[in-house]
């Protein structure tokens, strides 16, 4: 059935499908029979239908094509395609409105999906490209340039889900170039450059969790030149303790192991110790001082000296290795070895270790033995076990020297143990890594 309505075009009402199984109502032009003007098209898949203007054929001007489930485009339609301003809705939610070329958002636009993404900004067929602004589901946001939907330029990261942010310049979608990147709920500050998302080249970190901070190279994510074990050397030169305390250790074993009348008696059958001078500066400890001043320095994995990094925090001891009381040598059951403390600033002129009490006879009678007077001297301090110290600025901490660190007159002229063990806060994530304790034999006499 057609109606006149106008001189160009006339009103056509399709009741039937044609042949191709599509059906149309509304106006055509009356010289190419066309449709033109306003009119709806069923497609003859039932999941499309047009609404609205038609020029020689084609959906142009203002229209909706709706989708099944409630999905629709609204908006400007320019020879057939989805070209112009629009809006387009999906059956979960999610919304667009903005520019689109031929079926894609290409312009400027706002994207708002279901899951709680949002995109507003610059798009290229269909991706985020230019200047954009996103934020996802949960809660991580970008502002910055894009290109072919990745980060790329300029721009600024807050990965909150991370405890991160980044601001500066992006590649492919990772931080590349030169940055300020801010972890740990910015505890952690690296400003430098980054390469294919990592920290690579020349960088300054400062770790306010674990206290320490570095400049200087770095690649793949870690300094250049990190840390990797503990020295120990004179104060006054770079010169190192633990060749000669290698030295050492064997004679420790030997006097920790010597058992009744033979303790401390040499084995004629060893060989001597060798002199430790023709390997290098040794460690010498007197009683009744102050432990000497010594350099505690960091070493990489090539064995040198480190001194960029700053901060790292550790802790001192001493100690001497022994057998219990009972003990006895057995080859099938080698034993416990004990350690026993030695305190810093421990003024008292004796000291029975516990393991060498006798105890005390039980008192004749069943009486209570004597109450002795109270003593209103105050008694000499018992100083404490650990002491504890961090990196300086030149990349080593010296450590002895002073009264705090005096060394008691009650200990025994044996070899002992320095004991440097890393004590630095390690938050999640850190770019550094707690170092294994050192443990360094030296003379005590």
């Amino acid at each position: 059935m057609a109606t006149v309505v106008g001189t160009s075009t006339i009103r056509l009402e399709q009741r039937e499908a044609n042949h191709a199984g599509a059906r149309y109502e509304g106006e055509i032009s009356i010289a190419s029979g066309q449709r033109e003007g306003k009119g709806t098209y069923y497609y003859p898949n039932p999941y499309f239908t047009y609404q609205g203007e038609w020029l020689a054929g084609k959906k142009h001007g203002q229209g909706r094509l709706s989708f099944d489930l409630g999905g629709f485009y609204e908006g400007e339609f320019q020879d057939g395609e989805i070209t112009g301003v629009g809006k387009k809705a999906w059956a979960d939610g999610s919304k667009y409105h903005g520019q689109f070329l031929e079926g894609a958002h290409h312009g400027e636009g706002e994207l708002r999906k279901a899951d709680g993404t949002t995109y507003k900004g610059g798009w290229f067929q269909g991706r985020y490209h230019g200047q954009g602004d996103l934020t996802l589901p949960k809660g991580d946001q970008y502002v910055g340039s894009f290109e072919k939907h990745k980060y790329d330029g300029e721009g600024f990261l807050e990965e909150k889900s991370k405890g991160s942010s980044y601001k500066g310049q992006f590649r492919a979608g990772l931080r590349h170039g030169s940055g300020e990147l801010k972890e740990q709920g910015g505890a952690a500050v690296y400003t430098g450059d980054f390469l294919n998302g990592l920290k690579h080249g020349h960088g300054k970190i400062a770790d306010e969790a674990s206290g320490i901070s570095y400049e200087g190279a770095w690649v793949e994510d870690r300094p250049e030149r990190y840390a990797a074990s503990w020295d120990v050397g004179p104060a006054d030169s770079q010169d190192s303790y633990l060749k000669v305390a290698e030295v050492c250790k064997e004679e420790a074993a030997t006097q920790r192991d010597a058992v009744g009348k033979d303790k401390g008696k040499k084995d004629p059958k060893k060989s001597p110790s060798p002199d430790p001078t023709d390997v290098g500066p040794e460690l010498r400890v007197l009683k009744g001082q102050a432990l000497p001043e010594i350099a505690v320095r960091l070493l990489d994995v090539d064995q040198g000296v480190i001194t960029a990094e700053v901060g790292r925090c550790f802790a001192v001891t001493i100690y001497r290795e022994r057998r219990p009381a009972d003990w006895t040598p057995n080859p099938d059951q080698p034993g416990e070895i004990l350690r026993r403390p030695v305190n810093f600033g421990d003024r008292r002129q004796t000291y029975v270790d516990p393991l060498d009490e006798v105890a005390a006879p039980p008192a004749k009678g069943g009486k209570a033995p004597p109450v002795e007077a109270e003593d209103t001297e105050e008694p000499p301090s018992e100083g404490v076990e650990q002491m504890n110290a961090i990196i300086g600025e030149d990349g080593q901490c010296i450590i002895g020297g002073s009264d705090e660190w005096f060394i008691p007159v009650h200990v025994q002229s044996v070899i002992h143990w320095l004991r440097i063990e890393d004590v630095t806060e390690m938050a999640e994530g850190s770019s550094w890594r707690r170092l294994e304790p050192l443990e360094m034999a030296f003379k005590l006499d």
